[in-house]
C-alpha cells in the first residue's frame, strides 16, 4: 500500500468508531464487524470478505497504540489529498518516518538530513 492510500483511507470510518474512541471502543467495533463478515459466516461472498480485509486493516492501524498515533499524526499532516503545513510552518509534528509502516527502505538507506 502506498503513502497516499495509507494515509487517505479512514479507519475510523471502517470500524465506524469516532476519532477519539477507546481501545476498548475499537476492540469491540472490530470483533462485531469481523464476526458480521467473516469469510466462513459468507461463504462465496467476495464483497464480505473484501469487508473483512479492510476491517481487519483498520484494525492493525487503530488497535495498535503505536501505529495508531502515526496514522493521526500522518492524517494530520498530509489529511486527504495533499500536504497541510501544520502550526508554526510546514514542519508540524512529524517525527516518524513512513517507511517505518511500511517496512519500506534499506538499511542504511533512506534521505540525508542535517548532520549533527
Amino acid at each position: 500500500m502506498s503513502t497516499k492510500d495509507f494515509v487517505e483511507k479512514d479507519y475510523y470510518k471502517v470500524l465506524g468508531v469516532p476519532k477519539d474512541a477507546t481501545d476498548a471502543e475499537i476492540k469491540k467495533a472490530y470483533r462485531k464487524l469481523a464476526r458480521e463478515f467473516h469469510p466462513d459466516a459468507n461463504k462465496g461472498d467476495a464483497k464480505a470478505e473484501e469487508r473483512f480485509k479492510e476491517i481487519s486493516e483498520a484494525n492493525d492501524v487503530l488497535g495498535d497504540t503505536k501505529r495508531r498515533k502515526e496514522y493521526d499524526e500522518a492524517r494530520a499532516l498530509f489529511g486527504n489529498g495533499g500536504f497541510r503545513a501544520g502550526p508554526g510552518g510546514a514542519g508540524g509534528n512529524f517525527n516518524f518516518d513512513l517507511g517505518d509502516l511500511f517496512g519500506g527502505g534499506a538499511p542504511g538507506g533512506g534521505q540525508g538530513g542535517a548532520g549533527g
